[in-house]
């Protein structure tokens, strides 16, 4: 993608920049324990490193490596180099280039999120049908396991089935925050309708890595 594509992705990829630059290197995040700079490098090693990141998922001291080498460069030519967007020798269509808006808005969020007194974003129309839309997908993938019904609910009463089954949980919230709290992410502004069990359950069916894990760096509300 070039950095001047008029995208959601290119749009969100260009705030997520300015937010690298506003914050500096070594605030906090909610990203596996991950601050700024570790998670700026864990950002260019999937993109620039792509057969590396593959093999870290495996092996992950080499995604480490790579990530330790990666924030060896200057602050801002790492910025740049996430500006710029991926190598150009991957293939044009890469098996997470559906997700990549995505992934690039719960970084965002990550260290938008990752302070005191944080709120979400104003609504905007188009990024927040972009993002229902993209929700529905993202939800089949993190509830597949889950054991009971799960249903996506924005305030406008539109929803998504994204696991059928019984005694169904409905998870409601603004777009935002509903692809925020699939990802693990604790902070967030979401409501749950269902018997208690039921929601325990299906919270504990998502998988722990959708983009970088769910463990801020510091306990701040």
């Amino acid at each position: 993608m070039s950095p001047g594509a008029v995208t959601e992705a290119g749009r969100e990829r260009a705030a997520l920049c300015a937010e690298f630059e506003r914050v500096g290197p070594g605030a906090p995040t909610c990203c596996a324990g991950r601050d700024t700079a570790e998670l700026l490098a864990y950002l260019l090693v999937q993109e620039r490193r792509f057969l590396v990141s593959l093999l870290g998922i495996l092996v992950p001291p080499v995604a480490r490596a790579a990530q330790h080498r990666m924030r060896r460069l200057p602050w801002l030519d790492m910025i740049e180099l996430l500006r710029t967007g991926r190598s150009s020798w991957l293939p044009a269509r890469r098996p997470t280039d559906g997700l990549e808006f995505l992934r690039l808005y719960v970084h965002h969020e990550d260290i938008r999120r990752a302070v005191r007194n944080w709120a979400p974003r104003p609504a905007e129309n188009y990024r927040d049908e972009t993002l229902w839309h993209s929700a529905e997908k993202l939800g089949r993938l993190a509830y597949q396991r889950s054991p009971v019904g799960v249903l996506l609910q924005r305030p406008d009463g539109s929803s998504w089935q994204v696991r059928p089954g019984p005694r169904p949980v409905t998870v409601h919230g603004e777009p935002g925050e509903l692809v925020v709290h699939m990802c693990g992410r604790t902070r967030v502004r979401v409501w749950l309708a269902g018997e208690t069990r039921d929601i325990t359950a299906a919270l504990a069916a998502r998988p722990g890595t959708l983009f970088g894990g769910a463990t801020a760096t510091h306990p701040t509300s």
